[in-house]
């Protein structure tokens, strides 16, 4: 299939594209930062019922990818603190649970807080 896309103010023009790759990109608008077991992140969680840890697999400006065994469901709301690598101080968000997965949880921010 070739088309023309526009991301974020740029226009790609005659690219042949795949129509798996077009979904993909339709659902992550954002750049992703993955985290591994070398650069782990780990994420504070409190849910109405629970507090437990979870290791951030990825990060975008609009959420993260929570791994985790914990029981979670989507729509549901979550708290989290986290600090990235060198970072100085804490990031603290409430977000909701937008995407579930055998090893995981998508979260969406929903709010920022500054201490």
């Amino acid at each position: 299939m070739s088309l023309c896309v526009t991301c974020r103010g740029f226009v790609m023009e005659n690219y042949s594209i795949k129509e798996e790759i077009i979904k993909n990109l339709e659902e992550r608008l954002d750049s992703r930062k993955k985290f591994n077991a070398t650069q782990p992140v780990i994420a504070d969680c409190r849910t109405h019922d629970a507090n437990f840890e979870a290791f951030i697999q990825d990060v975008s400006s609009s959420g993260v990818f929570l791994k985790t065994s914990r029981s979670l469901y989507a729509g549901q709301e979550i708290a989290m603190t986290f600090t990235f690598p060198y970072a100085q101080k804490p990031i603290m968000v409430t977000g909701e649970i937008v995407r579930i997965s055998y090893d995981g949880a998508g979260v969406k921010f929903k709010i920022f807080f500054k201490d």
